[in-house]
């Protein structure tokens, strides 16, 4: 209904955000990066061993079970079909 009269309802116009920084300075800015830049670098050898503990934790997050457990769980499970079938082939 509204798309014959179009001038009867107009369409909202889009609002902008505009905000001006009270005072800017660059060269402060980059200043304060570097800083940070550098006050965050460890030499090699850190970063190395830090990496070689993130690579160790995650496989050892890889091993939930312990693998005699789940073939514990898969030797349960056969046993249980296979007891399943000669019951229903004896039947």
């Amino acid at each position: 209904m509204a798309s014959f009269l179009p001038g009867f309802f107009p369409k909202p116009k889009h609002r902008q955000f505009d905000i001006h920084p009270r005072y800017y300075d660059p060269e402060k800015e980059r200043l304060e990066n570097l800083k940070k830049k550098y006050a965050t670098e460890t030499p090699e050898e850190e970063k190395l061993a830090e990496a070689k503990v993130r690579i160790r934790e995650s496989f050892q997050r890889g091993q939930t079970q312990p693998k005699g457990l789940l073939s514990n769980k898969r030797l349960l499970i056969y046993a249980v079909l296979l007891l399943a079938l000669l019951w229903w082939v004896l039947r």
